[in-house]
C-alpha cells in the first residue's frame, strides 16, 4: 500500500484488461484470466461418479470489471469441473441487446442448461420465456422482475437464488451507525436505478434509519455499483458536506472510490461497503478507521451453486415449492483480522474452500451440503418492496398451499440441518459482530 493517506493502489492494467474482455464478450470455457490474480485457479477433477454427458451451459452475466463477478466466475468454472459441465461464458457488459442474444442463439447452439444475473432485471420475463419456451432450464441470481417467479414463467425456470437484501443491508447500516454513536449525518451512495438488488438494499438502509432517529441522511445518489462512476458522485457530495460522520456504499467498487477520496482530503470517515473483495478487505487492514466494514455473500459460492442447480436440474432432481426462490447466506466481516481471514481464504488459495458437488442433490441425495445458510424466499413480500402486486395478479396454487402450510418452515429447517460443512466458521469468531450467517 502507499502512504496511510494517499491513493489505494490499484492494478490499471488488471482493470483494462478485463473491461476489454468484457466488452469483447468474452466466452471462455473454463472462464480463467490468466491476467487476474482473483481468477487464476486450478480446475478440479470430475467428482467420484460424475459422468461426462456432454452438457453445454451457459453461465451469462454482466461484467468481469469487479472482483465479486471474478468470484462467481471462479466458483462456477470450479462447480462446472467438478461436474463435468461443458461451461460456456458469456459477459454482457451490461448490454440487453447482448443478453436477448445469448438466450435467443442458446438454442440453436446446442445449450441444455443456463445460469443468469441481468443488470437490469427489466428484461428477465422476456429471456426466461425464451428458454422455457426452448425447454432450457435457467436459474437465475439476484435481479428478477418483480411478479416474475418461477411459477409464473413455468417449470424450465429451475431457481432463483438472492442474499437477503433488506436484511444484510439493514444489519451492515446498523453497525455504521452504532460506529457513529447513534449520531450525524450520512451519505448512501446506492446503485443501479432499477436493479433489484440496489432498490432492495435501498430498503434495508432506511429500516435501520428508522431505528436511529439521530442519523440524518444528507444525500443518497447512484454510484452504479462501480468505482469509476462514483468518484465523481463522491467528490462532489464530500464538498457539499464536509462534516458527513459516515457513508454507506451499495458495494465494495463504490466503497473503494469513496475511500480513495476521503484519503485524498486526510478525513477519517467510517465507510462500509458490500461484496467483501479483496481491495476492500486489504482497506480495512491498511486503513481500518475509514475502510470499517462489509457483507460478505460469497460471490464464488453464487456462481458455483448456480452450476450446480443445473447439473440438478438435468438429472432430473424435482424442488418443492418452498425450494424455487430462495435466500442465500453471508455475513458481516468488521475487524481486519476477519478481513485478512477471508481474503486469505476465498482469493489467495489455489482452490475454493467449497465441496460444490456435495451441495448437488442428484450426487447426495441424502447428504447433500449447501454450505451456507439457506431459506425460502416469500416472493408476495419480496417483490412489493420493489412494486405493488398487479391488478389481477394470481398467485400459483402450489406455492400458495406452501405458504399458508408448514412447508416453509420445513424446508427452513431441513436446509438449517444440513449445513454442516461450514467454511469460514474460524473467520467468524474473528468478527466482533459474531460473524452469524443470516439470509
Amino acid at each position: 500500500m502507499n502512504s496511510r493517506h494517499g491513493p489505494l493502489r490499484t492494478d490499471l492494467s488488471r482493470r483494462t484488461l478485463l473491461r476489454g474482455a468484457a466488452a469483447g464478450g468474452l466466452a471462455l470455457a473454463a472462464g480463467l484470466l490468466t491476467g487476474c490474480a482473483t481468477t487464476r485457479r486450478s480446475l478440479p477433477a470430475a467428482a467420484a461418479g460424475v459422468t461426462d454427458n456432454n452438457w453445454k451451459v451457459i453461465d451469462q452475466f454482466y461484467t468481469l470489471s469487479n472482483a465479486y463477478f471474478q468470484g462467481w466466475a471462479n466458483g462456477s468454472a470450479q462447480a462446472a469441473a467438478q461436474l463435468a459441465l461443458h461451461r460456456e461464458q458469456q459477459v454482457d457488459n451490461m448490454s440487453n441487446d447482448k443478453v436477448i442474444s445469448v438466450f435467443q442463439q442458446a438454442r440453436a447452439s446446442n445449450t441444455r442448461a443456463m445460469t443468469s444475473i441481468v443488470a437490469d432485471p427489466g428484461i428477465t420475463p422476456q429471456v426466461l420465456r425464451a428458454n422455457a419456451e426452448a425447454g432450457i432450464p435457467t436459474s437465475v441470481a439476484w435481479n428478477l422482475a418483480p411478479w416474475t417467479t418461477p411459477f409464473d414463467v413455468g417449470g424450465t425456470f429451475y431457481q432463483f437464488l438472492a442474499g437477503n437484501n433488506p436484511v444484510g443491508a439493514e444489519r451492515l447500516a446498523g453497525l455504521l451507525f452504532e460506529k457513529m454513536g447513534g449520531t450525524g449525518k450520512l451519505i448512501h451512495i446506492s446503485g443501479i436505478p432499477g436493479n433489484s438488488a440496489s432498490t432492495t438494499r435501498d430498503v434495508g438502509v432506511d429500516a435501520a434509519l428508522a431505528r436511529y432517529p439521530g442519523i440524518t441522511l444528507v444525500a443518497r445518489q447512484p454510484g452504479g455499483f462501480d468505482r469509476g462512476t462514483t468518484t465523481p458522485v463522491i467528490e462532489s457530495l464530500l464538498t457539499a458536506h464536509p462534516d458527513v460522520a459516515g457513508i454507506f456504499c451499495q458495494n465494495d467498487d463504490s466503497a473503494l472510490a469513496v475511500v480513495n477520496a476521503l484519503r485524498s482530503r486526510n478525513k477519517s470517515v467510517p465507510v462500509v461497503g458490500i461484496d467483501a473483495i479483496p481491495e476492500f478487505l486489504e482497506a480495512m487492514q491498511s486503513v481500518p478507521e475509514i475502510a470499517f466494514a462489509t457483507w460478505a455473500h460469497h460471490g464464488a459460492w453464487m456462481g458455483g451453486a448456480l452450476m450446480v442447480r443445473a447439473y440438478d436440474a438435468l438429472s432430473g432432481v424435482k424442488l418443492s415449492p418452498a425450494e424455487r426462490m430462495m435466500f442465500t447466506g453471508g455475513f458481516v466481516l468488521d475487524t481486519p483480522a476477519a478481513a485478512d481471514g477471508y481474503n486469505t481464504l476465498m482469493y489467495k488459495g489455489d482452490t475454493l474452500p467449497y465441496d460444490f458437488s456435495l451441495m448437488s442433490k442428484a450426487l447426495h441425495p441424502n447428504d447433500w451440503d449447501p454450505q451456507t445458510t439457506m431459506k425460502p424466499l416469500e416472493f408476495e413480500s419480496y417483490f412489493s418492496l420493489e412494486k405493488p402486486k398487479p391488478a389481477g395478479y394470481t398467485v400459483d396454487p402450489a406455492y400458495a398451499a406452501a405458504r399458508d402450510g408448514d412447508e416453509f418452515a420445513r424446508v427452513e429447517a431441513e436446509y438449517k440441518d444440513h449445513f454442516r460443512k461450514d467454511p469460514f466458521a474460524d473467520i467468524r469468531r474473528q468478527c466482533a459482530a459474531g460473524g452469524v450467517d443470516f439470509a
